[in-house]
């Protein structure tokens, strides 16, 4: 992918918005030494473009300089996400500085959107420049040469404008399309067809939150949502998602710990059950993702996965998995809370979403048997996710 360097793309995004910042003021100066001079039957020209300018590049100038103060202040101004200044929250600065705060309901199921959206908000402000820059090439005789100044600089202003949609482009698709943690191998890699995507533990819920275990979804544990996107964007680790009381045929949420290279295995192909497990041969579930921290046997990648619990076996106690011969599924209702679920065959598994951890507790991992990939590095492609701040919720 073009500029999959993440700090590389964030760079190029810094200095093109700062070669539009500038092109938009002088163009400005332009338009108002325009308005100064301009003829009383000539003036409704150059005072249409401004509000066109007003109505796209000013608003655009404002965001970014409130962007670069939350980035570099915005610490100190909100102690946490919970916190106002005024009436004003954090996440909705974010949202203001990252042209975001046109939110809709769809978002809570698809958070992929909101960097769709400050793209279509840039490309609808670089439609309004055109349209000024057309009108302005169309009336520049009637208001005199500084009209034709305007329209010169409009036209070169739309060389970067052109390319800082490009890289905001290629700053979505990076994330939501194109994050491959294993990179080493030259041969383009296949996907089994339940795989979802990978994305970084980072963007989870419980790591963009300052309060822990604190769920940004409005609904709380009330949330009826079962979209994969909405569990792991929106929702704590420890939230549960037990099945329902009605014991056949449920499709569930999942979750499950596992090695970094055997999660990019299972990306290719498939779970593939343990042999033997103390509620029986299968592919084994927790019901949130904090319990797969003590039911794991290797660690560092998290697949969060749909699946058909087919004809259930309930059982109490561990011992019972063995009268389940004719069953698709063992649950376990543990007397504490954490239930887990074990499934007979991988076709039970609808689609799933690998969540890899960036940033792994090597000595622990080696610890535990976890070996590397061949390259020596457990994540050979990171994400850096402090350059996506406020278009990740």
């Amino acid at each position: 992918m073009l500029l999959k360097n993440d700090f590389k793309r964030y760079r190029y995004l810094i200095r093109l918005h700062t070669i539009c910042t500038i092109a938009f003021i002088i163009r400005f100066i332009v338009l108002c030494t325009d308005l100064s001079s301009a003829k009383n039957d000539s003036i409704a020209f150059p005072v249409v473009i401004l509000l066109l300018e007003i109505g796209s590049s000013f608003i655009t100038f404002l965001a970014n300089i409130l962007y670069v103060f939350l980035r570099y202040f915005g610490l100190i101004l909100f102690e946490s996400d919970r916190e106002k200044v005024g009436c004003c929250s954090q996440h909705f600065a974010w949202s203001l500085s990252t042209l975001t705060c046109i939110r809709c309901e769809c978002y809570q199921e698809h958070p992929q959107f909101v960097l769709i959206t400050r793209f279509s908000v840039l490309i609808l402000f670089e439609i309004i420049r055109f349209i000024a820059f057309i009108l302005a090439c169309v009336c520049a005789n009637r208001y005199g040469p500084i009209g034709l100044g305007y329209a010169i600089l409009a036209a070169f202003s739309l060389v970067p404008a052109v390319v800082l949609l490009i890289v905001e482009y290629l700053h979505h698709h990076r994330i939501w399309s194109h994050y491959r943690p294993n990179t080493a191998s030259d041969e383009k890699i296949v996907y089994a067809t339940e795989h979802m995507r990978f994305l970084p533990l980072a963007i989870t819920n419980d790591q963009q939150t300052s309060h822990w275990q604190h769920s940004r979804c409005d609904k709380g544990n009330a949330c009826l949502s079962r979209n994969l996107y909405h569990v792991i964007i929106f929702h704590s680790g420890n939230t549960r998602y037990p099945p329902g009381q009605t014991k056949d045929h449920q499709i569930v949420v999942g979750f499950h710990q596992t090695s970094h290279v055997a999660a990019y295995a299972i990306a290719q192909s498939e779970l593939k059950g343990s042999k033997t497990g103390w509620i029986g041969p299968g592919i084994y579930f927790a019901t949130s993702l904090d319990h797969t921290e003590f039911k794991a046997n290797k660690f560092g990648a998290y697949i969060c996965a749909k699946v058909d619990l087919g004809k259930t076996k309930r059982i109490t106690d561990p011992s019972q998995w063995s009268t389940a011969d004719h069953h698709d599924t063992v649950y376990y209702e543990h007397p504490r809370g954490a239930d887990e679920f074990c499934v007979r065959s991988p076709r039970q598994i609808r689609s799933w979403i690998i969540l890899i951890d960036q940033d792994p507790n090597v000595p622990f991992l080696q610890e535990k048997g976890n070996a590397p990939l061949s390259s020596g590095k457990y994540v050979e492609d990171p994400i850096e996710d402090i350059n996506y701040s406020g278009c990740l919720f």
